[in-house]
């Protein structure tokens, strides 16, 4: 894989904006070269071809396929020419209701990347949804973006059952998980269950409990796998610094870093990047 010497953030700056576009429209950036979002955007393709990465995964495009793009992934687009659908792009989650912005609080931790495939009924429907939400926008009312955000989160509300169906996803209510969940993104560099637990004002065992009940790990291990994600998104960029990666991320030492990386990957840092930079 060939890569700049950094791969390009792309921003949404307005926390309101909800950018609906043909996937084959003209984009402000090269999509076939990796790039990251600070927005979420959702594919729908009527007609596929080509494959995304998507945080170092291959994800082939089908027809009639639904994929999910969440902030600070890894991302890049090689569609055959003739690949097409419609594509949203939103910021901000603090504009949805509390449940629809915890919905998507446990998203972004999720691996989910694929919503549906093959589903003719379902791209029908998505679609409406978006030819709804994109006429609204185009109204001249006092109301317009809660209209346009109650559309949304309909349309949200609809992907999430497709995957809670399909045993893709378990929604929760926990307030504590969903709250721990946002601060594991916020706190990289907190590394221990017991901070965690006192920032929820909830004991270690029961932080645990509800951990493992929802993603099967404990809460060590999903900070982990917190920072070595960050870890290997950093890694694509071509001349890494390791030494500012292990710092960045509150290692005490390079070698601290190195045996983190290695305890949980088997791979030292630099042979990890290698890998992550293959063709």
């Amino acid at each position: 894989m060939k890569l700049n010497n950094q791969i390009p953030l792309h921003n949404i700056k307005d926390e309101f904006t909800i950018n609906i576009e043909p996937i084959s429209h003209k984009n402000t950036y090269d999509y076939n070269v990796v790039h990251r979002h600070n927005y979420y955007e959702i594919m729908f393709f009527v007609k596929g071809g080509g494959y995304q990465l998507i945080d170092f995964d291959k994800v082939p495009i089908v027809d009639n396929s639904c994929y999910l793009i969440k902030p600070r992934q890894v991302h890049l687009v090689k569609r055959e020419e003739d690949a097409d659908g419609f594509l949203i792009q939103f910021f901000n989650t603090s504009i949805f209701s509390e449940e629809v912005s915890s919905l998507l609080t446990l998203q972004y931790h999720s691996d989910i990347k694929v919503i549906f495939e093959n589903d003719k009924l379902l791209i029908n429907k998505g679609i409406s949804f978006l030819n709804l939400i994109r006429n609204i926008t185009k109204e001249e009312s006092v109301f317009l973006k809660q209209k346009s955000i109650h559309l949304l989160s309909t349309l949200l509300y609809e992907l999430e059952e497709c995957t809670i169906k399909k045993g893709k996803f378990k929604n929760t209510n926990d307030r504590s998980l969903i709250k721990f969940t946002e601060l594991v993104n916020l706190n990289l560099n907190t590394k221990t269950v017991n901070e965690y637990a006192e920032k929820l004002n909830i004991t270690s065992k029961k932080l645990t409990d509800i951990v493992k009940n929802k993603y099967g790990i404990t809460p060590l291990k999903f900070i982990h796998n917190a920072v070595l994600l960050e870890i290997k998104r950093d890694l694509m960029f071509k001349d890494t610094n390791l030494k500012e990666i292990s710092y960045n991320y509150n290692f005490d030492s390079p070698s601290n870093f190195s045996l983190f990386v290695k305890k949980n990957t088997g791979l030292s840092p630099t042979d990890l990047q290698k890998e992550l930079l293959k063709e």
